[in-house]
C-alpha cells in the first residue's frame, strides 16, 4: 500500500540518503503519536536506501526486552558480546560500535534506523547520545524514530544531546483530509464515501486509525464501528479460531515479540504446533516479520490484545514463563523481565533472579539494574540478613546511576539497622568505592566510619584505610594521606601495599619530591597489582606530563586502553578516557581534547563520573574552549563548575575557582570578581598539593602569575614564583620544572632574558602552548603565531595577529582546514588516500559511480584531506580541478564554469565516473 501523505517528510530523507551517498553525514529524528506512520517512514527510508546502494543497520526499542543492553547494534554489525557478559563494559561497547560502524562505513554508507526510540535500553541511547557526534566525518545517516510525548529521562536527554547536535526534526501528525481520503481507498480498493470521510476524520485522520477502522468495514460492511483501536483489534480477534487467539493473548502478555519456546512450553506446545496459529495471525495483519523475528504489527495492537487478558492471569502467566525460561537456559535479564511485576513478597527464586540481572546490567545500564535491585528488595522481608544484604546492593546500584538522593536516603536505613562490624564495613567500603568516582569527600567519610568500628578484621580495615588514603590525595589532604598510608603498610597484603604505594607516590608529589614519586609509581607499575582498586598506570603516565612529556603519557594511555578493554576491565577504560582529555590538551591537540572531553561529559551521567570527570573532563572542555574562542561554551562550563567550587574537597574546589577565574578574565570581568576566585589559591601556594586544583600543571604557574599581575596583586604573584622555583631547585633533573619557573619569574621581574632561556628549554618538550606563551611574553609574536595557528587556538592566534597588526605587520589567518587539527580521522585518512590514489591514475575523486561537484569552497568538508595531499588555498584547489579533474571536451552541453580568483574560465569536463 502506498505511503500517504507524507511526501515531504520522505523527500527530506531521500535528500538525507543523497547526502550520506554522496559522503556525508546527517542526523534526523521522526516523533509523532503513536500510529502516526514512523515506522512506515523508516521503512521507506530503508527501501530508498537499498536503491542508492546505502547499507542500513535497524533495531528498535522494545519495553520487555530482555535482551542484553545494546545487543540490538552488536548485532546489526555483527559484533560479539565480550567473553565475561557479567563484566562492566559500557565504555568496550562504545569503542566496539564504534569501530565497527567505521569499518562498515568504509567499506559503504550507513543508515543507522532505530524505532521505538523511547523504549531503547539506557546503553543504547548513550551510544546514539554519543556516536553520532564522534562519526560526524563518516558517510552515516542516524535516522531515529520515537513517541513525541514520551518522557523518560533517557529518551529527554538523548532528544535534547541530539537536537543540541543538529539534528533536524520531522514531527508526524494527522493527515489532511485529501491524504486520509486516497489512504481510505488503498484499503477499501475503493472510493470511499463522505460518511466514511467523516468517520476517519472523527479519529483524527489517525493512519492507523484509519487502517483499522477501513479494514473493519471492507470485512464487516459496517460505517458504524467504535474508533478505538482496542476496540477493533480486539473485534477482529474475536473471529480468530481458538487456538490463534490462545496464542496471541500469551505472547501479548509477555514481549512484544513472539517468544516461540516460551509459548511453547506455555501452551504445552510444540514449537511445531503453533505454526498454523502464526500463519492465521500474519494473514489477520496483527503479527508481521521484522528480520528474523516476529512481532506485533503494533505497539497499539499488542496493547488492545493484552487488554483481553486479566491482569492476575498476566501476573500467573508471566511468573510461569519465567521458571520456564529459567528450565530452558534462558539468561538472567530474560527471566528477571519476566519476574519483575509477576513475583509475590517472599519468592526466593525469583529474589535471586533480580539480583543476578541486577548484577549484570551494574555495568551497561545501571539505572535498570536499580531498578531491578529495587524490586528484589521489595520482595525481601524486613529485618532479616538478605534484606540488609539486597539493601547494601541497592544503595550501590543507585550511586552508580547517579541517584545520589535514593542511595543516600536508603542508605541511612541499612545504616540505621543492628548490623554486625563486618556487614556494616563491607556496605561502607561499597558506598565509598563508588563516591570515589562522584565525592572524594563522602569517599572519605566512609572509610573513616568503617576503620572505627570495633571488631573489624585487619584486613577489613586496612582496605578502608588504603581506600581513604586515596581520596585524601584527591581531596588535597596531603599530610593526612600520609599518615594514613604509612599505617597501611604495617599491616597491608599485597594488593593494599600496591594501593597504599601508589597513593604514597602522589604525596611524594606533592611534597615536591618527584624523583621519589616515579620510583614508587614505577615500583607499583612493575608488580602489575592493585589494578583492580586504583590505577598506577594512569598515575605514572600522568608524572610523564607532569614533566613536560604528554606524548609518552598518551603512549601509557593507548596501551593501557588496549588491555583494559581486552580483558573488560571497564573501570580502567573509563580512567584512561578522562585522562586522556588532560593529556591531548597538554600535547597541543585541541580538537581531539574537546572530542574527548565532550565524549566523557557525555556519558558523565552514566558513568557516575563526579569529581573526577570534572577535574579532567569538564576543566579541559572550558580551557580548549578558552584557547579556541568559543566564549559561549566557556560560560557554559563555568556554569557547571559552579558545583566544583561548592564542593567539599578543595582540590576541586579550587579547579572550579580557577576555570572560573580564567573564564572572568577572557570576559573582561571586574578585578574584584577575579580576586575573590584566586584568592584561596594564592594562600596555599608553598603548601603541600596544587594550589590550581587536580591535576596539576606547573605550566599554570605561569599563567597564574601573569593574571596577579595584572589585577595588582604582585604579592600573589611573588608565592606563585617562589613556589615554582622551590620545586624546581629541589627536582633539578627535570628542565621543564625549571623552564616554567624561570619563565614566571621573568615575568614577575620583567626579565626578557629569563623568559628567553625558558624558551630555549621549552623547545625540547611537546607541550606547544607554554611555548607560544613564553614567545608572546618575549616579543616572539611571529613565532607564536604560527604555533598557535598549527594547534588551532584561535583566539590566541587573534590576539596575537592583532598585536602584529598595530606593529604594521600583516599576517592572515591560517586556513580553516588546517586549524587546530590533530592526526586525521580515519574517514579522513580514507578520503585523502583515495584522492592520492586517483591522482595516480588520472581519475577524478569521489568515485564510485557517483557525480561529485568540483568546488573550492571556503568550508569544504574534508578540508584536511586537501592539506594532507599539500594543498593550501582555494586557489591551489581550483588549480588543481583544472589540471587534473577537468578534461576538455567538444560537447557545448557538457561545459562548465569554474570562479579562479576574481576572473570567470569556461572549461568543458567529462562526467564522474
Amino acid at each position: 500500500m502506498p505511503l500517504r501523505g507524507r511526501d515531504g517528510e520522505l523527500a527530506e530523507l531521500t535528500r538525507r540518503i543523497g547526502t550520506v551517498h554522496n559522503g556525508g553525514a546527517s542526523i534526523v529524528v521522526v516523533t509523532g503519536a503513536p500510529g502516526s506512520g514512523k515506522t512506515r517512514l523508516l521503512h521507506e527510508a530503508q527501501r530508498v536506501a537499498a536503491a542508492r546502494h546505502v547499507r542500513t543497520v535497524r533495531l528498535a526499542g522494545d519495553p520487555d526486552a530482555a535482551l542484553a543492553p545494546g545487543e540490538g547494534l552488536l548485532r546489526g554489525l555483527d559484533i560479539s558480546p565480550p567473553r565475561q557478559p557479567g563484566a562492566e563494559h559500557r565504555y568496550w561497547f562504545l569503542q566496539e560500535v564504534q569501530d565497527g560502524l567505521e569499518r562498515a562505513a568504509r567499506r559503504q554508507p550507513l543508515l543507522i534506523a532505530v524505532d521505538d526510540l523511547q523504549w531503547c535500553d539506557d546503553l543504547t541511547l548513550l551510544a546514539l547520545r554519543v556516536l553520532p557526534e564522534r562519526l560526524a566525518g563518516y558517510p552515516i545517516l542516524w535516522l531515529l524514530a520515537g513517541r513525541e510525548t514520551e518522557s523518560s529521562p533517557g529518551y529527554v536527554n538523548t532528544l535534547a544531546r541530539l537536537d543540541a547536535g543538529g539534528a533536524t526534526t520531522l514531527i508526524l501528525g494527522d493527515l489532511d483530509d485529501d491524504a486520509a481520503a486516497r489512504m481510505a481507498a488503498d484499503v477499501l480498493g475503493a472510493a470511499p464515501s463522505g460518511e466514511l470521510l467523516d468517520l476517519a476524520r472523527s479519529a483524527g485522520n489517525s493512519p492507523l486509525l484509519i487502517r483499522e477502522l477501513m479494514t473493519g468495514i471492507r470485512e464487516e460492511g459496517r460505517a458504524d464501528l467504535p474508533t478505538r483501536v482496542r476496540t477493533l483489534v480486539q473485534r477482529r480477534l474475536a473471529r480468530l479460531p481458538r487456538d490463534t487467539r490462545a496464542v496471541l493473548e500469551v505472547a501479548s502478555v509477555l514481549s512484544r515479540r513472539l517468544l516461540v519456546p516460551c509459548l511453547a512450553d506455555l501452551l504445552r506446545r510444540t514449537p511445531a504446533q503453533l505454526l498454523d496459529s502464526v500463519r492465521v495471525a500474519l494473514a489477520e495483519d496483527l503479527l508481521r516479520s521484522e528480520g528474523e523475528e516476529l512481532v506485533f504489527r503494533h505497539d497499539l495492537v499488542r496493547e488492545a490484545i493484552r487488554a483481553t487478558v486479566p491482569p492476575p492471569v498476566a501476573r500467573a502467566l508471566r511468573r510461569e514463563a519465567a521458571a520456564a525460561a529459567a528450565r530452558s537456559g534462558s539468561g538472567p535479564l530474560e527471566v528477571a523481565a519476566l519476574m519483575a511485576d509477576s513475583a509475590e513478597p517472599g519468592d526466593q527464586e525469583a529474589i535471586a533472579a533480580l539480583r543476578t540481572a541486577a548484577a549484570r546490567l551494574a555495568a551497561d545500564t545501571p539505572a535498570g539494574a536499580a531498578d531491578l535491585s529495587r524490586r528484589a528488595l521489595a520482595l525481601t522481608r524486613a529485618g532479616t540478613t538478605q534484606h540488609q544484604e539486597v539493601t547494601a546492593e541497592t544503595v550501590r546500584l543507585l550511586w552508580l546511576a547517579g541517584r545520589a538522593h535514593e542511595a543516600t536516603v536508603l542508605g541511612r536505613t541499612l545504616l540505621h539497622d543492628d548490623l554486625a562490624p563486618e556487614a556494616e564495613a563491607a556496605a561502607r567500603i561499597g558506598i565509598a568505592a563508588v563516591c570515589s568516582q562522584y565525592s572524594f569527600a563522602e569517599a572519605v567519610r566512609q572509610c573513616a566510619i568503617t576503620a572505627g568500628l570495633p571488631g573489624l578484621s585487619t584486613r577489613t580495615r586496612t582496605s578502608a584505610l588504603a581506600l581513604m588514603g586515596v581520596n585524601q590525595t584527591m581531596t588535597g589532604d596531603i599530610t593526612g594521606a600520609g599518615t594514613t598510608l604509612a599505617e597501611v603498610l604495617r599491616d597491608a597484603d599485597e594488593p593494599h601495599r600496591a594501593l597504599a604505594l601508589a597513593a604514597l607516590s602522589v604525596v611524594a608529589l606533592y611534597r615536591d619530591d618527584w624523583a621519589g614519586a616515579t620510583e614508587l609509581a614505577d615500583e607499583v607499575v612493575k608488580a602489575r597489582a592493585g589494578a583492580d582498586l586504583w590505577g598506577p598506570t594512569q598515575w605514572r603516565g600522568y608524572l610523564d606530563a607532569l614533566a613536560g612529556r604528554p606524548d609518552l603519557a598518551l603512549e601509557h594511555a593507548a596501551s593501557g586502553m588496549r588491555v583494559a578493554q581486552r580483558d573488560g576491565q571497564a573501570w580502567q577504560v573509563r580512567q584512561w578516557s578522562m585522562d586522556r582529555c588532560r593529556l591531548l590538551f597538554d600535547a597541543g591537540r585541541l580538537d581531539d581534547a574537546r572530542a574527548e572531553a565532550e565524549g566523557v561529559l557525555a556519558m558523565a551521567d552514566e558513568l557516575g563520573a563526579g569529581n573526577y570527570a570534572d577535574c579532567t573532563a569538564l576543566v579541559t572542555a572550558a580551557r580548549v574552549a578558552l584557547h579556541t574562542g568559543d566564549l559561549a561554551a566557556a560560560r557554559r562550563y563555568d556554569a557547571d563548575a559552579e558545583r566544583m567550587r561548592a564542593d567539599e574537597a578543595p582540590l576541586v574546589r579550587r579547579a572550579g575557582r580557577w576555570i572560573g577565574a580564567l573564564v572572568a578574565v577572557a570576559h573582561d570581568r571586574d578585578p574584584d570578581r577575579i580576586r575573590q576566585l584566586l584568592a584561596e589559591a594564592a594562600g596555599t601556594f608553598g603548601s603541600p598539593g596544587p594550589a590550581l586544583g587536580s591535576p596539576m600543571d606547573p605550566a599554570d604557574d605561569v599563567t597564574f602569575v601573569r593574571i596577579a599581575l595584572s589585577i595588582g596583586e604582585h604579592g600573589w604573584a611573588g608565592r606563585a614564583v617562589a613556589a615554582a622555583e622551590q620545586r624546581s631547585a629541589a627536582n633539578p633533573s627535570y628542565p621543564f620544572l625549571a623552564a616554567t619557573a624561570g619563565h614566571a619569574r621573568g615575568l614577575l621581574d620583567g626579565d626578557r632574558h629569563r623568559i628567553l632561556a625558558a624558551i630555549e628549554t621549552y623547545r625540547a618538550f611537546p607541550r606547544p602552548l607554554p611555548l607560544a606563551a613564553a614567545l608572546e611574553d618575549a616579543d616572539g609574536h611571529e613565532e607564536a603565531l604560527t604555533v598557535y595557528d598549527r594547534v588551532g587556538a584561535t583566539r590566541d592566534a587573534a590576539r596575537v595577529r592583532g598585536e602584529l597588526r598595530r606593529r604594521g605587520i600583516h599576517r592572515r589567518p591560517a586556513a580553516p582546514g588546517r586549524r587546530g587539527r590533530g592526526p586525521l580521522v580515519p574517514a579522513d585518512r580514507h578520503r585523502a588516500r583515495r584522492r592520492r590514489e586517483d591522482r595516480r591514475r588520472g581519475h577524478q575523486p569521489g568515485g564510485r559511480g557517483r557525480h561529485v561537484p568540483v568546488t573550492a569552497h571556503r568550508e569544504h568538508p574534508c578540508p584536511t584531506c586537501f592539506h594532507e595531499a599539500g594543498h593550501n588555498s582555494r586557489v591551489e584547489l581550483t588549480r588543481l580541478a583544472v589540471r587534473h579533474l577537468v578534461v576538455l571536451c567538444h560537447d557545448p552541453r557538457r561545459r562548465a564554469r569554474f570562479r579562479c580568483g576574481n576572473g570567470v574560465r569556461q572549461v568543458g569536463h567529462a562526467p564522474m565516473r
